[in-house]
């Protein structure tokens, strides 16, 4: 699969996570039950990247396990997303080595701040979740990861940054 095509569907998939999650957690003017069509979208595309790239299969595994282990997948929308990632996982047999459980932890701890306290010095590493980006690109650079997973990871992350700052947008509009 081209590259191109892979970092558009992680930027497609990053921006769906986000709407799912800001639908059910702001109510940007959008009725609850939106989030489940997108839910439901950002779950085939993560679903379907964790076949087609074995990175993006560590990757998406990873950040699917942090988040559950996090108490991040606690909406409708999400709950479907995580259903549609479920169902494409074992339909097509998605092979995940125990390295999924290191970009488990680093997504995890990614998301550190809405369970304890952290320093307002740190904002800046969780709003951009620096951990787990910087962790994958150790992963890259000990050659244990592949390369696709750092340019999807910011293509996902980049897309939930400007998701998150356009809804933040409208509903303070709204």
């Amino acid at each position: 699969m081209p590259l191109l095509t892979l970092v558009a569907l992680g930027f497609l998939a990053g921006s769906l996570i986000k709407l799912a999650d800001d639908i059910a957690d702001i109510n940007i003017s959008f009725n609850r039950l939106f989030a489940i069509p997108a839910g439901l979208a950002y779950g085939s595309l993560m679903g379907y990247l964790m076949v087609i790239d074995a990175a993006a299969s560590l990757l998406f595994g990873g950040i699917v396990i942090g988040c559950l282990l996090t108490g991040k997948i606690n909406s409708t929308g999400h709950y479907f997303g995580l259903a549609a990632i479920l169902i494409i996982f074992f339909l097509y047999g998605v092979r995940l080595s125990p390295m999924v459980l290191l970009i488990a932890a680093l997504a995890a701890l990614d998301e550190l701040r809405d369970i304890i306290h952290v320093p307002v010095y740190l904002d800046a590493v969780f709003d951009y979740r620096l951990i787990l980006k910087l962790g994958v690109f150790v992963l890259v650079i000990l050659d244990m990861l592949g390369l696709n997973a750092l340019i999807i990871l910011i293509a996902f992350d980049s897309a939930y940054i400007i998701t998150e700052r356009i809804n933040s947008r409208i509903s303070h509009e709204v």
